[in-house]
């Protein structure tokens, strides 16, 4: 993916004319930058919200530096998708389980639609294959790595944050060694305008209250995935952890599917949410109020 694209780049990727795209660069949909020499520019997350907003098809994903885009173009909230992406991943097609999620992206889709809905379904019928298919523990870690690379690619495709937005960090806990979830949320901060940080899994939770004294973070989430050892234990740092927060001004988001097992934790601060969407709107929600005050 390169940086910055020329108006014909643009307009040839997504089968227009070149006039037609200087005519939405003159009616502002789409900001530009200048070269040196007074050349319109283009930057590549710019290009990337001018086809979402459009809903204009990528005829040449190539030109864009995405060559894998395009083979499977289905429109927003159509069923089907999760299935296809199982196919593609149980299958070994990498580039184009890659290619598959970028083009769910570029044909509209939310973040958050994306995560909860194709992905979620296709990543958790790979991890049940073990239960009857040999193959299944090296299948679940190819289809992870996959997704991973998908989730990177979709974090570059997205605009820098502001220097002096909040900033947000997380991680999975000691004993979790799930890596999807909270690059997952990582994205989605990001895609809210947080300067984001994703400290990965196995991070214990005394590993975060540092980060949180050295960032001052706004938002903090904890993915879990897997049934702590001792969830007295956990649920107990995990209020410690929101009280330091909201003494700081931020909050604590803590989803997944084994944060059930937790139980009730009454700490000012916390969010206990069941998806991407909850953790997106959270996100929008803390960006807005830094914004006002402002």
């Amino acid at each position: 993916m390169r940086s910055l694209l020329s108006p014909r780049e643009i307009a040839r990727a997504v089968g227009v004319s070149e006039s037609t795209l200087k005519r939405w660069v003159d009616a502002g949909a789409v900001a530009t930058t200048r070269t040196p020499g007074g050349h319109r520019r283009i930057p590549f997350a710019e290009a990337v919200a001018l086809i979402r907003r459009s809903g204009v098809p990528l005829r040449h994903p190539a030109v864009l530096g995405l060559p894998e885009v395009g083979a499977d173009v289905v429109a927003p909230g159509a069923p089907g998708a999760g299935d296809r992406l199982y196919d593609l991943l149980a299958q070994d097609d990498v580039a184009w389980a890659r290619g598959f999620v970028i083009s769910l992206y570029v044909a509209g889709w939310t973040l958050p639609a994306i995560f909860d809905g194709p992905m979620r379904t296709a990543l958790t019928r790979i991890g049940e294959l073990w239960r009857h298919d040999g193959q299944g523990i090296f299948l679940e870690h190819r289809a992870t790595q996959i997704c991973l690379q998908a989730l990177l690619q979709l974090r570059g495709m997205l605009p820098g944050p502001p220097a002096d937005a909040p900033f947000a960090l997380g991680a999975a806990p000691t004993g979790d060694p799930y890596l999807i979830p909270s690059q997952m949320a990582a994205v989605i901060a990001a895609d809210a305008g947080l300067r984001e940080h994703n400290l990965g899994p196995e991070t214990p939770i005394d590993a975060l209250r540092r980060a949180v004294a050295h960032h001052r973070p706004r938002l903090v989430w904890v993915a879990m995935s897997t049934t702590p050892d001792d969830p007295r234990s956990v649920a107990a740092e995990l209020g410690d952890l929101a009280l330091q927060l909201e003494e700081q001004g931020g909050v604590l988001a803590v989803g997944g599917r084994a944060a059930a097992t937790l139980g009730p934790i009454s700490a000012p601060g916390l969010h206990r949410l069941d998806s991407m969407g909850e953790l997106a709107a959270l996100a929008r929600g803390l960006r807005a109020g830094a914004a006002q005050r402002a």
